[in-house]
């Protein structure tokens, strides 16, 4: 049977018991429990999402693993060309062909590092503007009209998941 169908048929069994709860959802909830398989299919849902988190979690760590070991990578590849000048410069020459490459050195430039971004002149500084959403949620919350620069999503229900 297909999602939809299911929910159909849970949402027609919910209607028809929901009057004879007289407001008690832990009732209706239990009485849905007996009546459908509303159990397992959140039991399946809930099992999924876990399994995905797990999922997501082991992909952070590899992320963190991999950017790691790139950033050794690229440490040992500026050793190496450190190296390759060192041989060019002990060998008297500026450049040197190979089958597939042609080395080279040459003087590099002066890089300029900022020691201490705070004591930089306002003159040499950038300065970035981001929509302040608080002020803006204050203001217009609930708001019947917006101006043209804003709208109003619809409400989504909130799903929580507390484990035990």
């Amino acid at each position: 049977m297909n999602a939809q169908v299911q929910l159909a048929e849970l949402r027609r069994i919910s209607e028809t018991l929901a009057p004879l709860c007289d407001g008690d959802e832990q009732l209706l909830a239990d009485m849905l429990e007996g009546e459908t398989n509303i159990d397992r299919m959140l039991a399946r849902l809930w099992e999924q999402i876990a399994r995905d988190t797990e999922t997501l979690t082991g992909i952070q760590q590899r992320k963190a693993a991999l950017a790691e070991r790139q950033g050794r990578i690229e440490r040992r590849v500026e050793n190496f060309k450190r190296a390759i000048g060192d041989v060019l410069a002990a060998g008297g020459v500026k450049k040197f062909e190979l089958p597939e490459v042609t080395l080279s050195v040459r003087p590099g430039k002066a890089k300029l590092v900022i020691a201490d971004k705070d004591a930089v002149p306002t003159e040499y500084q950038r300065a970035t503007y981001a929509p302040d959403k608080t002020a803006i949620n204050e203001v217009f919350e609930g708001a019947e009209t917006l101006p043209n620069w804003l709208t109003r999503e619809p409400a989504k229900p909130v799903v929580s998941a507390r484990t035990k």
